[in-house]
């Protein structure tokens, strides 16, 4: 091997990362061939390099690309718990739709695009992860702000259900999956505007 010369595989010592450097270039790295390759196409290799890291360090921490990718989908994934609500039904309902779109957000658009037709699956990995631990609590949270909106008289009490609460997530889910993987901030506000008030709003 030349003299300075660096095996196939293995990273010069001064570029190597550790602790939480290494671990969030790393989910960057994921992310970024989610976005670019696709989940069937994604490789520890491949995460590995544009990382810049090895793959025997990948291995260290994960035995499988699925732990690995279910680890940075953990980390990048927003918590519907802790969005904060403050009582007012389009507020509220609006907060929790961005949840769901910030998690589209940190997946770089993901979930419903090249991910779940590479997947060879009903239920990939992205695209489950996201509605499992995003989208379905925003929804029964949302359910939740409708039946206390109609305890206030607000809405129409039969407007508080899991249809009505349905609704703007599936939209935004289908604007993802149709239309653009990352869903824009004015198209969050018009599905409060043009579909939760005209489908909750007191008749008169």
């Amino acid at each position: 091997m030349p003299a300075g010369s660096v095996p196939a595989g293995s990273v010069p010592a001064g570029a190597r990362r550790r602790g939480d450097t290494l671990r969030r270039a790393i989910y960057e790295a994921v992310f970024d061939q989610l976005q670019t390759a696709g989940y069937a196409s994604l490789t520890m290799e491949r995460v590995a390099a544009t990382a810049h890291t090895s793959k025997a360090v990948l291995y260290r921490r994960w035995a499988s690309k699925e732990q690995m990718v279910a680890e940075a989908l953990r980390h990048a994934l927003p918590a519907p718990a802790d969005v904060a609500l403050r009582g007012d039904l389009c507020s509220d309902v609006l907060a929790l739709l961005q949840c769901i779109q910030t998690a589209f957000t940190a997946t770089r658009g993901t979930a419903f695009q090249l991910v779940s037709a590479e997947a060879g699956c009903d239920r990939p990995l992205v695209r489950q992860a996201i509605i499992d631990h995003v989208v379905e609590p925003c929804t029964a949270l949302i359910l939740d702000v409708l039946r206390q909106a109609a305890e206030r008289g607000v809405i129409r009490p039969d407007a508080a259900n899991e249809l009505v609460a349905a609704a703007g997530p599936a939209m935004l889910v289908q604007y993802s999956l149709i239309r653009a993987p990352i869903v824009p901030d004015e198209f969050v506000h018009s599905v409060v505007e043009q579909i939760i008030v005209r489908l909750t709003e007191l008749p008169g």
